[in-house]
């Protein structure tokens, strides 16, 4: 994606963002939207098929789990995705 159009992304999203606290209400969520996106990218990479397409080993995807990330002032918590064998 390039500048320009992240710029016009980053406009429309703080379009509505008037205090402090709406600022960091919405660093918040984009942050565990991004690592929750990231880390089911990786699953998907980490057993070696696309969710929900026929499995090539033993390893299956298993849920999710939930994890606390600590961040400078305060506290995300994310939906972490799992596998059978624990290798994730």
């Amino acid at each position: 994606m390039d500048e320009k159009k992240l710029k016009a992304l980053a406009a429309e999203l703080t379009k509505g963002l008037k205090t402090e606290a709406n600022l960091n209400q919405f660093s918040r969520m984009l942050t565990k939207l991004t690592v929750e996106t990231a880390l089911n990218a990786e699953l998907t990479d980490h057993p070696g098929y696309e969710k929900n397409a026929p499995r090539t080993g033993s390893n299956t995807r298993n849920g999710y789990s939930s994890k606390t990330l600590l961040c400078d002032d305060d506290e995300i918590e994310l939906n972490t995705p799992r596998d059978r064998e624990n290798t994730f």
